[in-house]
């Protein structure tokens, strides 16, 4: 019976906070419309004190990057605004209409303390529209919630792209109104995150939002310091062009004899070329506020595949050379033709078996000369190229890290 009554009471309660709160219809809202409205005039700034600014709060959420082009400079994203302020103008007694203690109206019949983006991509425009509509509370205060996209400027720093941190902002200026006006404040000096969809280009390493009102109208800025995840540059790019460029390096392991060397050596060399190009569509065609390591880099890769290309063309001439071999290239590379050469006969006989030596054969002997000498030439090309790419990636890695 007492489990009975209490449960009688307690829907009834219930059902009172239900009446109470609720109990109110389209005609009572109405009538709160037209005597907010009645002579409010919308072009005033809010607020009874006018020896005082205004205090506006904000918050700004993001929830996604929506792309960051460095070639053209392009930062967008989406995100929401949360602004709230106090007009008395817009207050009203609960129990005169039936306990409403909110509504809402459409942003073009209040006054709002308007900001306009100061860094556009484009053109320069407002917060929000005529669809957004603005909370009202019973004590005056105002909630308007704004999501949009935002398309601003911001120049990329590529010097150590891919493995570069990146600072953008968004600038908003509520031209009109100075520090004498407004006074805007934020609940956190932080971006709020808690709608963030995480970028798979960019992590968001810190954030920051804060007001400038030096001179001037308030600006009020938010700014995003994002790295960028390297994985797949490392996987696509970094890691086929280097590979492309050592391999470069093993022509010098192809034989002579074989005839594609330079069809090697030049294939190569393209393939560079290539990768070079698909870098530059990406970066900005700008020297400040500085040029990629990474094209100096494959400029390095390139110049190196250059120089390469020459000297197997220089081999494949040494190949197949049958001219007399010069004295300091003899006493490198052609011991034997040298003491051939150089030897004294030691008695008539011997003599005359010298010039018995018929012009065929001493070619044939120049050139096995020749051919050991390219030889020769090959695998210290071979090496140097070796060490020249290992010094080249030990100084990438030592300007980006380090």
């Amino acid at each position: 019976m007492m489990g009975t009554v209490y449960f009688s009471f307690k829907t009834a309660l219930c059902l009172y906070v239900v009446y109470f709160v609720c109990a109110y219809n389209i005609t009572d809202e109405d009538q709160l419309h037209k005597d907010l409205f009645t002579n409010y005039n919308n072009e005033l700034r809010a607020g009874n004190d006018r020896d005082f600014p205004l205090n506006v709060s904000m918050t700004f959420y993001l929830m996604a990057i929506k792309e960051f082009v460095e070639a053209t400079s392009k930062f967008s994203v989406n995100g929401v605004f949360s602004i709230t302020w106090r007009d008395e103008r817009l207050s009203w007694n609960p129990a005169m209409y039936q306990n409403i203690q909110q509504t809402m109206v459409s942003q073009n019949k209040i006054w709002l303390p308007t900001m306009i983006i100061s860094n556009p991509f484009k053109e320069a425009h407002g917060l929000g529209s005529d669809l957004v509509k603005i909370y009202l509370f019973s004590d005056g205060s105002c909630v308007w919630i704004i999501m949009q996209s935002f398309e601003v400027i911001c120049d990329a720093n590529v010097k150590y792209y891919p493995f570069d941190k990146q600072f953008c902002s968004l600038r908003f200026g509520t031209y009109g109104f100075d520090r004498n006006w407004l006074n805007i404040t934020f609940p956190t000096s932080k971006i709020g995150m808690i709608h963030y969809e995480e970028n798979g280009l960019w992590e968001i390493e810190n954030t920051a939002a804060y007001c400038t009102a030096d001179h001037g109208p308030v600006e009020v800025v938010f700014e995003l310091y994002m790295k960028r995840r390297s994985t797949y540059y490392v996987a696509s790019l970094l890691v086929p062009m280097t590979f492309v460029a050592v391999l470069q390096s093993f022509v010098f392991l192809l034989p002579n004899e074989s005839g594609e060397r330079i069809g090697f050596s030049v294939t190569m060399l393209l393939a560079s070329v290539v990768f070079l190009t698909l870098i530059q569509e990406k970066l900005p065609e700008s020297s400040e506020p500085s040029i990629s390591i990474l094209g100096y880099l494959l400029l390095g890769y390139i110049t190196l595949g250059g120089i390469q290309t020459l000297a197997v063309i220089l081999s494949s001439n040494f190949f197949i050379q049958t001219k007399p071999v010069p004295k300091w290239l003899k006493i490198i590379s052609c011991q034997e033709l040298n003491k051939v050469e150089d030897k004294p006969p030691r008695n008539k006989s011997e003599e005359n078996s010298v010039k018995e030596l018929d012009d065929d054969s001493l070619k044939e002997k120049y050139e096995v000369c020749w051919r050991k000498i390219s030889r020769s030439f090959d695998r210290v090309c071979f090496i140097l190229s070796l060490i020249v790419f290992a010094i080249q990636i030990s100084i990438y890695i030592a300007m980006v890290y380090i």
